[in-house]
């Protein structure tokens, strides 16, 4: 007998965040519900913006960077030294969201955790085509990754009393 593969989610839904209706639903694999894209935009944003108000939902964002560590420098082909932070977010500026995506799966497989979340973040933010979201959502949501609390957490970032 051949395996059931999971239901994919349906087209429209009710959205676990807000509870509107969620056309086309985007899958929160954690919860086992949907979203819509416009709760999935403000995640994204929020991630970008103000990582550290979610540290209750994705704990990894919590980790600091060790500020008595100096910051790599590289040389550019300029000749100018700047610090590998700086390089690293001047040759993100041009990616594509495809592309945003693919370096977010790479963070992963390398253990860059936090990197990983932050760049689904950049991704969502940027109201990416369904596919693509879908693909950042299945890394944020993720047991892996997410609370299980997580979902009760983000309304309350989302929707403050």
């Amino acid at each position: 007998m051949k395996p059931m593969e999971p239901t994919p989610p349906a087209a429209v839904a009710t959205c676990l965040l807000c509870g509107a209706g969620a056309a086309p639903a985007l899958y929160l694999p954690r919860f086992d519900g949907s979203a819509c894209q416009s709760c999935i935009r403000r995640v994204g944003h929020l991630l970008v913006t103000a990582p550290l108000k979610l540290t209750d939902i994705w704990p990894l964002l919590s980790e600091e960077e060790d500020e008595l560590e100096p910051e790599p420098s590289v040389q550019k082909s300029d000749g100018t030294t700047v610090e590998l932070r700086q390089l690293t977010a001047e040759m993100k500026r041009d990616l594509s969201v495809e592309d945003r995506v693919k370096l977010a799966e790479l963070y992963g497989d390398i253990g860059l955790m936090r990197e990983q979340l932050e760049e689904c973040g950049r991704v969502l933010a940027a109201a990416p085509a369904v596919e693509l979201a879908q693909r950042a959502l299945d890394i944020l949501f993720s047991p892996e990754l997410c609370s299980p609390r997580g979902l009760e957490d983000l309304r309350g970032q989302l929707f403050p009393a």
